[in-house]
């Protein structure tokens, strides 16, 4: 099975979450990070050369259907001298060219030419649907990461704010002890939350810079001033839509299709061993008479039609045809299981998304009310009604509300992009016009250049290809459970 699934290549989707945040003038944009990526970004430029080499893959299955014409020449010396009773006759000797020219043509062979044809048109179909994942993958990443060093941005800046309300109750604490209305345990209460809360700025300092490298990573160059996520495309009105969207375009699915085709034409290679092949031969040379000079020589030319079949293999050929008929049902098994991965990466990534959507308004209004309740808690200490481990609390109570909340907002926007990334529906062209996409068909091969005979011999060919394959039965996934309904987007979401 392939390990490009798009789930298991998008760093940190579930656990990265990023926050919009307003940056200052001439910030990058995250159009002009996926232009840099998609332009310039390692992995994929080597799957676009991994197509590209599948393309000329075909060119030479092409080329099996022409002539193959080989030439020699040689120029030798040779010397001879000859005994004839006891005596030694004068010796010969002298240079000597040879020259020489072989034809080979096939013209019938039992649809292995065919085969393999099929076999190199599939697998350039499943590289061309690789590179494309490979994209999607980067994009998704790109997005992911980018959203990730806003997300580490917004969190640092939390815990320095969390530090600094440590901070102030720390002195308003260690006052009220000097004055006698607070305890020992009060004081070393409150410093305890301040040194977890220097922690803290340290763990989230160090997430940024790990989300920086990521970055940098997959960009090429560390971020400077990022700014705000622009809007994403929108999505299906159901579950349903998206899953059929994501079966029609979804690349790791396409390509599982192309390898069961290759698969199928695999048998019917197999099956051509067992078949006769006929092949036209020629040759042509120019050899002297002499060994010790050209002035007399001779001109030989030589055709003749080969026909080749086994008659007795040891069960060698009956056995490919197993193997290759048990490699396509196991094709076709491995395409029906890419097909669940994909419908569970939308519904998964279809569930967060709504999930995300009706959380955010909760943590909104928990952050309002921690705020609230801060503030009466410290107004209620200086009363003598609450103690300094209740106002620690209730500040414990804000920060947690706060990560939160940015968790949620920024998981409104990952989410959506990896939903659209499975149902192919990402691309760099939907972040600005100045992103190009690659087409593979900008690649120009070199032309099929055989003689007239070829097509005819691949019409004959392809005609008695014989890919017939009996598959195991597949198992189908049960019909749609209920509960799958998208929650409204919030007016202030990133993402529609």
């Amino acid at each position: 099975m392939r390990k490009t699934r798009l789930r298991r290549e998008l760093i940190g989707a579930i656990i990265a979450p990023a926050l919009l945040i307003p940056v200052a003038a001439h910030a990058e944009t995250l159009g002009e990070a996926i232009v840099e990526a998609y332009q310039f970004n390692p992995n994929v430029q080597a799957s676009r050369a991994r197509n590209r080499a599948a393309d000329e893959r075909v060119a030479r299955a092409e080329g099996e259907f022409g002539p193959f014409i080989s030439g020699s020449a040689s120029y030798d010396y040779n010397y001879r001298r000859l005994r004839t009773n006891g005596e030694l006759a004068p010796a010969e000797h002298g240079f000597t060219p040879t020259f020489g020219v072989t034809l080979s043509q096939p013209l019938f062979t039992s649809g292995r030419l065919s085969s393999q044809l099929r076999i190199a048109e599939a697998n350039y179909g499943a590289s061309t649907a690789d590179m494309r994942a490979a994209e999607l993958n980067l994009l998704a990443n790109v997005i992911i990461a980018y959203a990730s060093v806003l997300r580490d941005q917004n969190l640092v800046s939390i815990a320095r704010e969390n530090l600094d309300l440590l901070g102030d109750q720390l002195g308003q604490t260690q006052a009220r002890f000097d004055a006698r209305y607070a305890t020992r345990t009060d004081l070393d209460q409150t410093r305890n939350r301040l040194l977890t809360g220097q922690a803290q700025l340290e763990l989230a300092e160090g997430n940024l810079r790990a989300s920086r490298n990521a970055f940098r990573n997959l960009v090429g160059h560390y971020p400077d001033d990022l700014a705000p996520l622009p809007q994403l495309p929108g999505l299906p009105q159901s579950l349903e839509e998206a899953e059929d969207m994501g079966l029609r375009f979804n690349p790791v699915l396409e390509a599982a299709r192309f390898d069961s085709r290759a698969a199928r034409a695999a048998v019917g290679l197999a099956r051509s061993d067992a078949g006769p092949q006929v092949t036209l031969q020629g040759t042509a040379a120019r050899t002297p008479l002499s060994i010790e000079n050209d002035a007399v020589r001779q001109f030989d030319a030589q055709a003749r039609i080969e026909v080749t079949m086994p008659l007795y293999a040891a069960g060698r050929i009956a056995a490919g045809i197993r193997e290759a008929k048990q490699s396509a049902d196991a094709a076709n098994q491995v395409e029906e299981q890419v097909t669940r991965d994909v419908r569970e990466d939308i519904a998964s990534a279809w569930d967060r998304l709504s999930a995300n959507r009706r959380a955010s308004p909760a943590y909104a209004e928990a952050v309002t009310a921690a705020e609230t309740a801060l503030q009466g808690a410290r107004e209620q200490q200086l009363a003598g009604q609450l103690t300094a481990l209740n106002v620690l609390d209730t500040a414990r109570d804000l920060l947690n509300s706060r990560q939160a909340k940015a968790s949620v907002d920024a998981q409104l926007y990952i989410q959506h992009a990896i939903l659209l990334a499975a149902m192919g529906q990402l691309s760099p062209g939907r972040f600005g016009p100045m992103t190009p996409e690659y087409d593979p068909d900008s690649y120009s091969r070199t032309a099929f250049a055989g003689l007239p005979t070829g097509p005819l011999v691949e019409l004959l060919d392809d005609a008695v290809v014989m890919d017939g394959v009996t598959y195991t039965p597949v198992q189908q996934e049960r019909s749609e459970e209920p509960g799958h309904d998208m929650a409204p987007a919030a007016e202030t979401s990133p993402a529609p």
